[in-house]
């Protein structure tokens, strides 16, 4: 048996998305089937050698990581690293587009967090350099990766319950954003605050996988229209509340989406798909949800006051493991096995996918007058 391929890690920031997506990276692979992969940290990024220096002792004590990873006082000296094949960006999202451009510049591949840029002219840019320099570039859609998406594609494409009608997808989070200082990055509007960019990400994983990726839409053609509307915050602008309407034409379905950050989401489901023959519900919360309900109908439009449709759905769990961290690891997995196996992209999470979705919200934020109306693709450093 072949030794497990090794991928070595530069993580970029040290907040809180890149310690959770650390500390998954480093959980032991063969717990979740995984003996042909392993991943490894070899360098840190921050804004001091002794802020990284703390993440590396606190984030990756007692892992075989933790003699290996070299602190950095900059992003660039783990892009010049020789020890690094990957760089995961955990940056905040404004700052996405220059932090992943100038890995690539540097040569390193690189798995950017969602979402990917603040426009799809960033992103076009980013793609460019990527397919120049052949190298692998993926938008960290961690929830794409997770059991329970596999299962339910399995289900919905099945076509045992017909075709997809609707799907109703939501994730909404009171932040209170009174409370918040103006600077904060989840309601400034030069740091890309609002909903939409920060939670509108997740509601799209569904409506990808399960309208897009749909083996009926042949051309894999994207929505349209796209029908948009936005609640502005009132000190700042951004939007509390995003609602986004698309149709696929050729599927004969539509995606209602939502996200907010001053109305706590329903706790009881987080998606509703709805076919011909049942509708299957996703638990909380949308990002990771562990299980999902099927509530099967009768024949279409056979309902009567006399025989109602079911009212009992049935639950199925699909869960993480607690020793498999959070669920971010199963992203690093795929991007793994993409380099390894020389891909520049990953089938699952596509370039293509990503321009789709950053074309969704720019359209939205278009609609929605949202206070910022481009990134820095193609601007002067």
């Amino acid at each position: 048996m072949s030794s497990p391929y090794v991928l070595r890690w530069g993580i970029i920031a040290t907040g809180g998305i890149s310690t959770s997506f650390t500390k998954d990276l480093i959980t032991d692979p063969a717990k979740r089937n995984a003996s042909d992969i392993t991943h490894i940290v070899t360098a840190v990024g921050s804004r001091s050698t002794a802020s990284a220096q703390k993440f590396i002792d606190n984030v990756l004590a007692n892992s075989t990581s933790a003699s290996k990873a070299k602190p950095y006082a900059s992003y660039d000296e783990v892009f010049a690293s020789d020890e690094v094949d990957v760089v995961y960006i955990g940056t905040p999202h404004t700052m996405h587009y220059e932090n992943t451009k100038a890995a690539l510049q540097a040569g390193k591949h690189v798995l950017c967090e969602k979402p990917f840029t603040f426009d799809l002219a960033e992103l076009d840019e980013l793609i460019k350099i990527a397919k120049e320099k052949k190298l692998f570039l993926m938008e960290a859609v961690w929830t794409r990766f997770h059991p329970i998406a596999y299962e339910l594609q399995k289900i919905v494409f099945s076509g045992k319950y017909g075709r997809v009608r609707r799907i109703f997808a939501d994730l909404s989070n009171d932040i209170h954003p009174d409370k918040l200082d103006l600077s904060d990055r989840m309601i400034a509007p030069e740091l890309g605050g609002g909903a939409l960019l920060d939670l509108g990400p997740y509601p799209m994983v569904w409506t990808m996988l399960l309208m897009h990726q749909h083996p009926d839409n042949k051309e894999k053609a994207p929505p349209s229209p796209i029908l948009g509307t936005m609640i502005p915050y009132h000190r700042t602008g951004v939007d509390s509340h995003s609602t986004w309407i698309l149709e696929w034409a050729n599927l004969n379905s539509i995606a209602i989406c939502t996200a907010s950050i001053n109305t706590q989401m329903s706790t009881a489901r987080s998606v509703s798909i709805q076919l011909d023959r049942a509708e299957i519900t996703i638990d909380f919360p949308t990002y990771r949800p562990e299980g999902y309900s099927i509530l099967e109908y009768p024949a279409p439009r056979s309902w009567t006051e006399e025989q109602p449709p079911p009212r009992e759905p049935v639950h199925y769990d699909c869960p993480i493991p607690e020793t498999d961290g959070r669920g971010m690891q199963y992203q690093a997995d795929e991007v793994a096995r993409c380099i390894r196996d020389g891909k520049t992209e990953s089938e699952r999470c596509d370039l293509t996918e990503s321009r789709i979705v950053m074309q969704v919200f720019d359209e939205v934020r278009r609609q929605g007058n949202y206070p910022v109306k481009e990134g820095k693709a193609g601007k002067a450093a």
